[in-house]
C-alpha cells in the first residue's frame, strides 16, 4: 500500500508569494527596495589599524591601573 504525500497549504502559499514577489523585483517593480546604500565616507585619517588601536587599549589599561 503506498502512502501518498501531501504538501502542506502553508508551504505552497509561501513558495508561491515568494516567488512571485522575486519575479515582480526582478521586472523592476520592486526596484531599490531591498537595497541599502551606505551614505558615510571615509577619510585616510579616520581609518584606525590593528595596531594603533591594541596601543590606545593598552595605554588606556594603564591609565587605569595607575589611577588606582
Amino acid at each position: 500500500m503506498e502512502t501518498s504525500r501531501h504538501i502542506s497549504f502553508a508551504i505552497l502559499a509561501f513558495t508561491v508569494i515568494a516567488g512571485g514577489a522575486l519575479l515582480l523585483e526582478h521586472t523592476g517593480f520592486f526596484t531599490g527596495a531591498f537595497r541599502t546604500e551606505i551614505l558615510a565616507r571615509v577619510d585616510a585619517a579616520d581609518v584606525v589599524s590593528v595596531g594603533e588601536a591594541a596601543t590606545a587599549r593598552n595605554i588606556s589599561a594603564s591609565d587605569k591601573a595607575s589611577a588606582r
